[in-house]
């Protein structure tokens, strides 16, 4: 192989056995790639990735340059920089509570419970639709508040913003739309929470903008109604999307290996590690850009000011130089210093959140359903996607 057979991030037509290959090659031979075609340096290396993650003067996360037309979203955090990112990100991390994360744990078991209530009878369904979908749909429109309304309806918007996200062709008319009637449904409970606090997120959500949360970063002013409304989309983006394929990616990998599932029946604490390894393993985010804020160098390669380097997580997780046996998948590795929720000061913010949805959910699967297998004469059905590794449909019996 040679630098003019490299992995090329924007071809979604590869194999994962053939972006594994020419990752590894890559990491090896060109660490610090330049894609002429593209536009933009590829970077490989686990070490590199976490270094640039955690160099937000010198890569901002503000779109410039050539990238997925997530930068074009305009509604996350994650593309912001300093004090404005500093600001937003403490009024979210602020609300997520011990006891807040407990609610939302008791809630995930309720709904993945009741999920499986409804499929056992059947002998089969959709993986993904039936049974990796509730929980993070569910939770976040506890977390959006709009829990309370038709949920079938909160999913088609949610499906349609997402969707609009990084994916070539998408219909972006459709997307505005969903956008807008997500928004006036957030923009609607936020009132409600200002007329009638509760005990939830949208009510810390509030008061946080409103009352001063925003007073320890210098010089920090209170969010506008429009802007706090954007928080909403921007929880679907952060939450829905990614975790329900983590469950049905991590459900694959464990039907891969019946071992494994053995080895979690006898052991149900190992879950949680199981948990991430399904993040590392798995890593359903592809890969974050940041531009060069100035002339740098990374590995002796000379990076000019407003050039793009794209991090591909994908390939740091499978860094040899950080993960022992890194292509094999260990539902007890320890420890595990994927890259798969980020890495800096942009990291997930929900990230013990997606661990203890993907941990719950499949532990409530391999312990209630112990039969399930894939439908014989089918196979997974993946959705192209620039920035997630999405699967549509994954028919299931058991």
């Amino acid at each position: 192989m040679s630098s003019d057979n490299a992995y090329d991030i924007s071809d979604l037509s590869q194999s994962v056995q053939e972006r594994d290959e020419r990752l590894a090659w890559m990491r090896e031979h060109a660490p610090v790639h330049w894609d002429a075609k593209n536009g933009f340096w590829l970077l490989t290396r686990h070490a590199d990735v976490v270094a640039v993650s955690k160099s937000p003067q010198t890569f901002s996360s503000v779109p410039k340059g050539p990238w997925h037309a997530f930068d074009g979203s305009g509604i996350s955090i994650q593309a912001l920089d300093g004090r404005e990112h500093l600001a937003k990100r403490r009024i979210v991390s602020g609300l997520f509570t011990p006891r807040m994360v407990r609610r939302l744990e008791a809630l995930a078991r309720q709904v993945i419970e009741e999920a499986i209530d409804a499929v056992l009878p059947q002998g089969g369904c959709d993986f993904v639709d039936s049974l990796a979908v509730p929980v993070p749909m569910r939770v976040i429109a506890e977390m959006v508040g709009v829990a309370d309304h038709d949920l079938d309806r909160f999913r088609q918007i949610s499906d349609a913003v997402v969707l609009g996200v990084g994916h070539e062709g998408a219909d972006t008319t459709g997307q505005a739309q969903a956008m807008g009637e997500l928004i006036e449904l957030f923009q609607g409970e936020l009132e409600e929470r200002r007329r009638a606090p509760r005990d939830d997120i949208l009510t810390g959500l509030v008061r946080a903008a409103d009352e001063g949360m925003l007073s320890q970063v210098p010089d920090a002013e209170k969010l506008g109604a429009d802007e706090l409304a954007f928080f909403g989309p921007f929880l679907v983006l952060a939450g829905n999307e990614t975790t329900r394929h983590a469950i049905a990616h991590g459900m694959l990998e464990l039907l891969r290996r019946p071992e494994a599932i053995a080895r979690l029946r006898e052991d149900p604490k190992l879950f949680a590690t199981a948990a991430d390894e399904v993040l590392r393993y798995t890593s359903i985010v592809r890969a974050m850009r940041r531009v060069a804020m100035e002339d740098t160098e990374i590995r002796g390669v000379k990076i000019r000011e407003g050039e793009s380097v794209v991090m591909v997580y994908a390939s740091a997780n499978r860094d040899a130089d950080v993960f022992e046996a890194p292509f094999e998948f260990r539902v007890d590795r320890t420890p595990n210093e994927h890259v798969a929720l980020g890495m800096g000061p942009h990291y997930c913010l929900g990230a013990n959140l997606a661990r203890m949805e993907i941990a719950v959910v499949l532990e409530r699967i391999v312990a209630r359903l112990p039969g399930l297998r894939l439908e014989p004469g089918t196979q997974p059905v993946a959705r192209d996607h620039a920035i997630v590794r999405a699967v549509e449909k994954m028919p299931v019996v058991f």
